[in-house]
């Protein structure tokens, strides 16, 4: 697809991205249709501000006749394949891109990294970031952390260092996009809701390297390639950081990093150093009678729970995990639980499917809803343990977002430490 050609385009799906996008394009000089199935308050606005500039664009319906009308589509990451218009499109044997593939038609910066990964893009993208900025280099961190890449686009110019986390969501509708450095932290069973397989969830994410030049740089760990996909044709320059066990994997993906862009040594290690986490991944945020609480509500794999149980002793972890499965991996889960779990609390609608999953490993709490499974972990928890919310599932069955439940879970916890100090003091 030339940029230059082909210019009635249909936007699916109006948040951010496909908002930003429409706008981009409209501004451009293509012809935009945009549409979204949804109807919420926050669609409607952005329906209302494109129509004010005089793009067509409509919400609570999918006129087809228009949306097929279009040479291309650009899809927002919420849409999944198996939806109605997504398969109209496609058996029209039309292309759909995805925003980041449009967006690297058009951004003037030379210097790409993007990142993707099964767990820890959003912590390792804004290292990156940072370590960047730290060497003296305008940077933009931008993708699926929250701004769209085509709508930072005007802030860019040939010197600009772009770093992108990306979803496999994105991923899949790349054609040509090539970073200039991309990086695969790791592949773990994820989004096998939206997925066909696991199969094309890999391949999506090897999009990252597959369309790379012999001046771009590939940088995975040598095991996942060695499982998931040993022949994989790119002309990208292939670089591993595989790192032991007594190496901390961020670490090693940084230092990575920072030795392909020519970062001194000295600059990574004050990255690493002085680097406080990020709200919602590891959060602590709060210690009473010596009983850490921990936010990470940006867990939504059974991965990532893994990742963070790794980090806290043996028996000493009250979690609170549940809400809506992306996968059915928890069962792999279960030695660790073993292990590290001295009181599960489930919540959402993947309760009972975990509890069968983790029955006979642990002693298993459900909740009804959220306040009193923050109530029981409080309860159940003694001095030197920590209370984490890492729940291994999305949070749409509950909550708005990962982010609403994260504060909400440390507002609720807030309230039953202040109750019971409450109660104490009128003993």
């Amino acid at each position: 697809m030339q940029k230059e050609k082909a210019h009635k385009v249909a936007v699916l799906g109006l948040r951010d991205t496909g908002y930003l996008s429409a706008l981009f394009l409209h501004e451009k000089g293509y012809q935009v249709f945009a549409s979204d199935l949804a109807n919420e308050e926050g669609v409607l606005k952005n329906v209302v501000k494109l129509q004010e500039k005089g793009i067509a664009a409509e919400c609570g319906q999918h006129s087809f006749e228009r949306i097929l009308g279009a040479d291309w589509a650009l899809i927002s990451p919420g849409i999944p394949p198996r939806s109605q218009v997504y398969q109209a499109f496609k058996a029209a044997g039309k292309p759909i891109y995805s925003e980041i593939e449009v967006a690297s038609w058009f951004s003037p910066a030379k210097t790409v990294v993007a990142v993707t990964g099964s767990c820890g893009k959003t912590t390792i993208s804004t290292m990156i970031s940072r370590m960047l900025e730290a060497s003296g280099r305008k940077t933009v961190l931008c993708g699926n952390i929250g701004n769209p890449w085509i709508g930072e686009i005007s802030r860019m110019n040939p010197d600009t260092n772009v770093v992108l986390e990306l979803s496999s969501f994105q991923l899949m509708h790349c054609t040509s996009f090539a970073p200039t450095v991309g990086l695969l932290l790791n592949i773990h069973p994820n989004h096998q809701d939206w997925h066909a397989d696991m199969a094309e969830y890999i391949q999506a994410k090897l999009n990252l390297f597959r369309f790379m030049k012999s001046e771009n740089v590939m940088i995975c760990r040598k095991s996942d390639q060695s499982r998931f996909f040993q022949i994989f044709p790119t002309k990208a320059q292939r670089v591993y950081f595989d790192a032991d066990s007594s190496v901390n994997p961020n670490e090693a993906a940084l230092s990575c990093v920072g030795e392909v862009l020519g970062c001194r040594r000295e600059v990574v290690r004050q990255e690493l150093q002085n680097f406080q986490g990020l709200e919602h991944r590891l959060e602590k945020f709060k210690m009473w009678n010596n009983i850490s609480f921990v936010n990470d509500s940006k867990s939504t794999t059974p991965a990532s729970l893994l990742w963070a149980l790794e980090k806290y002793p043996d028996r000493r972890v009250v979690l609170i995990a549940g809400g809506k499965a992306k996968s059915k991996d928890f069962g792999d889960l279960k030695p660790m639980i073993r292990q590290k779990v001295k009181c599960a609390v489930l919540i959402g609608e993947a309760r009972s499917m975990i509890r069968q999953f983790w029955e006979g490993a642990t002693k298993i709490e459900e909740a009804v809803d959220f306040e009193k499974a923050c109530s029981i972990s409080i309860d159940c928890a003694v001095p030197g343990d920590t209370v984490l919310l890492s729940p291994a599932c999305a949070s749409f069955d509950m909550f708005k977002s990962y982010q609403d439940r994260g504060r909400l879970f440390k507002l609720n916890i807030q309230k039953g430490i202040e109750t019971r100090q409450q109660a104490e003091v009128h003993r």
